[in-house]
């Protein structure tokens, strides 16, 4: 980046703002060469490196595609405002195509020459395939109208998919009679020697993709063929054609039997994006109707061999049709029917012939003056004419019906043919479809993509009737913790329970929507012309979901409760955008948690800087941890004796710009980040190689070493597994290493919590209840966890000499801690009468700032050493 932009920038104060900016986004200089790309950008073109961002345009685009930008910018420069263009590029090594909206800006010096272009890219890939998908689609509808041939049909289809998702090679299968076998349907691309080798395969639990989803009825996406037990015994024929990938979804009737599978192959190994998989289902459901068509074409056919043979060749020919079959006169009344007409509406064909179309389908067809169907009156010729009605069946239940009829000429007069078909599974697949589009899957609530359609309308409504709306940004307090103690499946209970609630919360107008995880939104409308009545409003609607989330909830059986954090922002004008709406709650939300947790708050612009700082240093653990930036200070643990016994390992953060950052600060933020995972395991590695090191050291050979463990640690399932091979590889000593934890983590789950003790235990690592008498404090739990020491909260040590109550519980902890076996330690101590206080209660052990601070290793031994020459 050129230093000149680079310092205009940061002048501005924009590069970190811009690197924030949830858009991809990038600066051109006149010249036409690219000086700034944002975070964003990179990210987005990083699956087009292998998923290696990068901020070099070159290892993008070609030189042609930035001369040809190049021009785009002189042409925005020329008109003076933005520009917008579609393009289709070719990124990245393996030059796949991608469809891009870009806007570029131009920008002018002082003397309104060209200095810089600023441009956003939005990447449609997904809008202009299905688009195209729409199209072939359309077009296989058309042959199968056309009475093309269903290989034709097929094959056809198949290239037009390919051409739509780069790197696929299609494949039908056709199940055989018997239901036992596949044969080869259509795959213009695959190898013939491989389509050879699988025509007649027979299905099974573990016969491939293919054949493994026509015995089961269910997809099966395979996206390492060489690595996947259900290609155990044809993974070499497919990998010695070059074929890694294999996602197969199973072709059904419309009676629900498996007729088929369309099959997706790729040369590289990889699994289906949500958008492919779905794009697969639907032509999955086009195909069956080429194929059941096909299939009923020659059932008809051998039908009517028959019924010539048998001479009852007209009626049967009509009854053994999956669709009904009317004929007409010319004055709307019914001639025939077939069987399928009377199953379709539910209607008895023994019963009383119904006399006209209206009477068949149970409803009211339009019709003209002379009484005859307005749709026959539209046909022309033998090519037809078609319509959608509503039919009702015998139980009552309304059926959307496609209605298509031809003109027969005879010479006496002309006879209508109508075709029924019941198209109620279409118009629900179709739903489905929109609902996943739409929807949230879990919680039934309107997406993010439904969401922000219906904030823009709002906007504009707000802006044109003159009323206010409000904008609300949910996030549940401490749900990463109940995922991680209870499990995902808890954690989409209580999703669903509070999605429930939020509903009931609000009128019937306003909007409540899920965007992912624990984040809700929801979205007021036709609010007061007064910004602060409508401030005051949709505090109203805000108290009334914290009371009704506040409420206890039954999750699997078990008591649960939990509260949000609610960040709002009331809105009028249209100038603003709807991320800038989004942000504004966001940060809200944010200075609501600030608060406190479980209340609301409306936004503050003040609070962007918190927020924006908050989010940096969550990147900056990570690098951190990378960089080698946290180091582990030790406190030292001193016996009645005065003697030095062991130390607590504290992590500390040297930053190398903020430099020493407190764990008060950052553990929290790690908690919150899933980070204390990597951390934690961390501070283990270290802690046990420490305990290697004082093992040299005949003066610290003996000492331990605590420590601290979190509730997300604990909670992992593997955690008994991380100790054992922590100290595996370092070689410590087993019996020297003493794990704290506190009473909050016996909250959820002892049980499990009880059975990882024991198991680390019986590696000789002991344990210690941290912060005792501050939280659970359940006796009954108490005495069955295998601990051996008991540590009394620096709350209580604090003041002991001059609170009776403190030194009330202070004692009352040694003597429990003796009546059950345990060693008490005291954290905390200041001061000599403080020490001597507890010592004369009888604690075992003490630490605290009196016996001295936390210190590097090094230190440490010197400060230990004074300690047993002074006590």
């Amino acid at each position: 980046m050129p230093d000149k932009f680079l310092r205009t920038l940061q002048q501005h104060d924009l590069i970190r703002l811009l690197e924030g900016v949830p858009v991809p986004l990038f600066v051109k200089d006149a010249q036409g060469h690219v000086v700034y790309v944002n975070q964003c950008w990179r990210e987005s073109m990083a699956p087009a490196l292998g998923g290696a961002p990068t901020d070099r345009v070159g290892d993008i685009l070609s030189e042609e595609q930035l001369v040809f930008f190049h021009r785009r910018d002189l042409e925005a420069f020329g008109t003076g405002s933005a520009v917008t263009h579609e393009d289709v590029l070719q990124v990245g090594y393996q030059h796949d195509a991608r469809h891009t909206l870009t806007t570029l800006v131009p920008l002018f010096d002082n003397q309104a020459q060209p200095q810089f272009i600023v441009g956003s890219t939005v990447d449609i890939t997904e809008q202009r395939q299905l688009q195209q998908q729409n199209a072939a689609e359309r077009g296989l509808l058309e042959m199968l109208a056309s009475d093309v041939p269903l290989q034709d049909i097929m094959s056809e289809f198949i290239l037009r998919y390919e051409a739509i998702f780069t790197g696929v090679m299609g494949s039908v299968l056709l199940m055989d009679e018997e239901g036992k076998h596949l044969r080869h349907g259509a795959a213009p691309n695959l190898p013939i020697e491989y389509c050879k080798a699988i025509d007649g395969g027979a299905i099974g639990p573990s016969a491939g993709s293919c054949g493994t989803a026509a015995f089961t009825g269910k997809e099966v996406l395979v996206s390492d063929i060489a690595n996947d037990p259900l290609w155990a015994a044809y993974k070499e024929l497919a990998l010695s054609h070059g074929l890694r990938a294999c996602w197969s979804v199973p072709i059904r009737s419309t009676k629900g039997k498996v007729i088929g599978t369309f099959a997706n192959y790729y040369g590289v190994a990889r699994i289906p994006s949500d958008s492919e998989l779905q794009s697969a289902r639907r032509s999955a459901y086009l195909l069956s109707l080429a194929i059941e068509n096909d299939l009923n074409d020659r059932q008809i056919r051998q039908d009517r061999q028959a019924i010539e043979e048998a001479g009852l060749y007209r009626q049967a020919i009509l009854d053994s049709m999956v669709d009904g079959l009317v004929t007409l006169d010319l004055n709307g009344r019914i001639h025939t029917f077939n069987n399928a007409a009377c199953r379709m509406m539910g209607r008895d064909p023994e019963a009383p012939r119904p006399q006209t179309l209206s009477e068949l389908l149970g409803t009211q067809l339009p019709l003209n003056a002379q009484g005859h169907l307005e749709l026959l009156s539209t046909v022309d010729g033998i090519e037809g004419a078609s319509a959608e009605v509503t039919g009702r069946h015998a139980n009552g239940a309304i059926r959307p019906i496609s209605v298509s009829a031809s003109r027969i000429p005879h010479t006496e007069h002309d006879t209508f043919v109508v075709t029924l078909r019941d198209i109620t599974q279409q118009r629900q697949d179709e739903e489905e479809i929109r609902r996943l589009a739409f929807y949230d899957p879990l919680t039934g609530l309107p997406n993010r993509r439904l969401l922000m359609d219906r904030v823009r309308q709002a906007m504009v409504n707000s802006a044109r009737l003159g009323q206010h709306g409000a904008l609300m940004f949910l996030d549940l307090d401490h749900f990463k913790l109940l995922n991680d103690t209870l499990g995902h499946d808890v954690g989409d209970e209580l999703l669903q329970q509070v999605a429930y609630r939020l509903r009931n919360c609000v009128r019937e107008g306003d909007s409540v929507a899920r965007l992912g995880g624990d984040e809700f939104v929801v979205l007021l409308e036709g609010l007061s012309e007064n910004r602060t009545e409508a401030a005051n409003q949709a505090e109203v609607v805000a108290h009334k979901i914290l009371d009704a989330l506040a409420l206890p909830y039954s999750l699997r059986g078990h008591g649960y409760n939990s509260t949000p954090s609610i960040g709002i922002v009331v809105f009028m004008e249209d100038h603003e955008t709807m991320d800038d709406l989004l942000k504004k709650a966001d940060v809200a939300m944010y200075q609501a948690k600030a608060a406190g947790r479980n209340t609301a708050r409306f936004f503050d612009p003040v609070m962007q800087a918190a927020v924006t700082t908050h989010a940096e240093l969550a990147k900056e653990i990570r690098l951190g941890l990378q960089r080698h930036e946290f180091v582990l200070h030790y406190q030292v643990q001193i016996d009645g004796q005065g003697r030095c016994t062991g130390a607590e390992a504290l992590v500390r953060w040297n930053h190398r710009v903020r430099g020493l950052v407190s764990p008060a600060h950052f553990i929290p933020l790690a908690e919150e980040t899933g980070m204390i995972l990597p951390l934690g395991e961390w501070v283990m590695e270290s802690a046990c190689q420490q305990l290697v090191e004082w093992s040299r050291n005949p003066m610290t050979a003996h000492w331990t070493l605590a420590v601290n463990v979190s509730a997300s640690q604990l909670a992992q399932p593997e955690f008994v597994a991380s100790v054992r091979e922590a100290l595996q590889r370092s070689g410590a000593p087993a019996g020297q290493l003493k794990l704290e934890l506190t009473e909050s983590m016996l909250v959820d789950d002892v049980e499990d919590i009880i059975v990882k003790m024991m198991a680390i235990k019986e590696l000789g690592v002991s344990f210690s209840l941290d912060d005792f008498g501050t939280g659970y404090s359940s006796l009954s739990y108490l005495k069955r966890l295998p601990l051996s020491q008991l540590k009394i909260d620096q709350s209580f040590v604090r003041d002991v000499l001059t609170d009776p109550s403190d030194a009330v519980i202070a004692r009352t902890v040694v003597a429990l801690g003796q009546s059950l076996g345990l060693t008490v330690i005291a954290e905390g101590v200041e001061t000599a009468e403080q020490r001597d206080a507890l010592a004369a209660m009888q604690c075992d052990a003490f630490q605290g700032y009196y016996f001295g601070r936390p210190a590097p290793a090094d230190a440490l031994i010197l400060s230990a050493g004074t300690q047993n020459l002074n006590l």
